[in-house]
């Protein structure tokens, strides 16, 4: 097992921008760390400078005390698993998953216990003789789980490995993934754009965009304490509310308006982002994420603090029910792009869409009019012309 660190990494292509962007990241020895971000944004390319099948252009990469930057991969004691699996098809999950081993000249003896104990750790030991193509996905990569596992490298590497899976599968092997790295102990690094994967897999994830880092932190942190607008917007499912708000202060009152809404935020917010008792009269940028709405008559609440929308469109999702609506403010943006996802089109449409997520006892009709209490104590604030939080 080793630590893995970026100082001052750098990914540059010719007559391109740097894929990679003064990189600066330390993952500890045995950390599962999850790189996350929208296409494009160098989390890819990070992974494969650690594998070494990127050029690094600036900075120095060290895996445990050894710097890296020139190490050929097969000298870099690293398994990486892939999205496409990479599995030979005229070879068996036996020979599969014993082949590097084969390459390395390990005793015959010593490679049958290591595929034996891997099976039996990924539930494949009664596939061991069948070829590739009588499995199913999620038996397929766990094929390719099984020949990094029995390399025993000192860091795992995973590089979207669940994309190809169908969504129930892909649950499992979520769990399968987190189950076996505590098992084994090992440092891995894992990439992926979903961020739903990203919050339940990692000790900590490291978010980021255009090749920038813009925070790494335990999963929880990321979601109570967004370091600035991108990563509140993309970290949560669905996405938390983002709404250019005026502020006024009426003496110890704090109020926000928007599109022809006002609410009274709670002092328990003032304490968190203090910065807002000093913006009277100027613009910021209000985010709510979905589930600190209710309906008005499921949470008492004073109607300062209840927003009334028309419903678009209401999915019943069981447990509880998702409002879709529109309110008449356009939608905030940094450097002059909408930052709710960079690559949704959605975000180009006049308003600013919301959210809210409700119990699901109620039954809500498009083109309905509601009323939504909001807990105004969760509330976030954000500078809209630097996306820095008001804290």
């Amino acid at each position: 097992m080793a630590a893995v660190t970026f100082n001052n990494i750098s990914k540059r292509y010719k007559d391109g921008p740097k894929a990679v962007d003064d990189l600066n990241l330390e993952i500890a020895d045995g950390e599962f760390m999850v790189l996350v971000g929208p296409s494009g944004c160098g989390k890819s390319t990070a992974l494969r400078m650690i594998a070494g099948l990127e050029e690094i252009s600036d900075g120095e990469l060290r895996i445990g005390e050894r710097v890296v930057n020139e190490v050929p991969p097969g000298d870099r004691d690293i398994a990486m698993v892939f999205q496409n699996y990479a599995l030979y098809p005229h070879m068996t999950v036996r020979q599969n998953i014993g082949f590097a081993l084969e390459v390395a000249k390990v005793r015959k003896d010593e490679i049958n216990r290591r595929v034996e104990d891997a099976a039996e750790m990924l539930g494949l030991t009664e596939y061991l003789d069948r070829l590739p193509k009588a499995l199913s996905g999620g038996q397929r990569q766990r094929v390719a789980m099984g020949r990094a596992i029995v390399r025993s490298p000192q860091v795992f590497l995973m590089d979207e490995p669940l994309s190809n899976l169908d969504a129930k599968l892909r649950v499992q092997m979520r769990s399968d993934i987190i189950q076996l790295q505590a098992r084994l102990g090992t440092t891995m690094v894992y990439v992926t754009h979903d961020q739903v994967e990203a919050m339940t897999m990692g000790h900590r994830v490291a978010v980021m965009r255009k090749g920038v880092l813009q925070q790494v932190a335990p999963p929880q942190e990321l979601y109570l304490r967004p370091a600035n607008l991108f990563v509140a917007a993309f970290i949560g499912s669905p996405a938390m509310n983002l709404i250019t708000a005026d502020v006024t202060i009426e003496g110890d009152d704090v109020f926000v308006s928007f599109g022809g809404h006002r609410l009274r935020i709670s002092a328990k917010a003032l304490d968190r982002y203090p910065g807002l008792r000093e913006r009277n009269g100027t613009k910021v940028i209000f985010g709510l994420r979905p589930e600190h709405f209710a309906m008005e008559e499921d949470l008492e609440v004073g109607d300062d603090q209840v927003l009334t929308v028309r419903c678009d469109l209401a999915e019943a999702m069981g447990a509880e029910v998702h409002i879709h609506a529109v309110v008449d403010v356009p939608p905030p943006a940094v450097d002059g792009a909408p930052i709710a996802a960079e690559d949704d089109p959605e975000a180009l449409v006049a308003g600013t869409k919301v959210i809210a997520r409700v119990d699901g006892i109620h039954t809500i009709a498009m083109g309905q009019d509601v009323r939504l209490a909001v807990k105004t104590h969760l509330t976030h604030f954000f500078d809209p012309a630097s996306g820095a939080p008001l804290r």
